[in-house]
């Protein structure tokens, strides 16, 4: 069997070459393409089919083609995980927006004084026209980041700075 295999893996190498077999004085059986120097041999011409060596481009393709199946398809579970990744980071932030905008509504409607910052870098307290229009500018942005639609679509867009009122 051990012959057998030697003999397969010398093939490629010896393509209508002379293949010389001995034993050594241990009665070991000894393969090569040299006779050995000091002892009687036996050769045997070894010839390849030509049908076999008109396969080796077809395997060579065959294996190229597995090659790149592989690539891509690995390429193609990247792009899975890379997506789902960027979805989970994504929903992430938008439930971020969300709780966030849902706090500022809550205290715009707590009836809490709130306040901004003036156009001089002053805090000013909200009077009711500007709480107004900052609650309603709280619920669009809620509406916005929480409904069931957002969570479909694309990320909601962040509460402006405007909009978020300081304390």
């Amino acid at each position: 069997m051990r012959a057998i295999a030697l003999i397969a893996l010398l093939l490629p190498f010896a393509a209508a070459a002379q293949v010389y077999t001995w034993k050594d004085a241990n009665g070991k059986i000894h393969y090569s393409d040299q006779p050995p120097p000091d002892q009687g041999t036996r050769s045997r011409v070894v010839n390849v089919d030509k049908a076999d060596t008109a396969d080796v481009p077809a395997a060579q393709k065959a294996a190229a083609d597995k090659r790149l199946d592989a690539n891509k398809q690995a390429k193609d579970q990247k792009e899975a995980a890379d997506k789902a990744a960027k979805e989970k980071a994504d929903e992430a932030q938008r439930q971020q927006d969300c709780e966030r905008a849902r706090v500022s509504l809550q205290g715009l409607e707590s009836g809490q004084i709130r306040y901004r910052m003036g156009a001089d870098g002053e805090r000013e307290a909200l009077d009711d026209s500007a709480r107004e229009a900052e609650l309603a500018n709280a619920r669009r942005v809620m509406e916005a980041t929480c409904s069931a639609k957002a969570k479909a679509s694309a990320p909601a867009p962040a509460t402006p700075k405007a909009a978020a009122p300081g304390y």
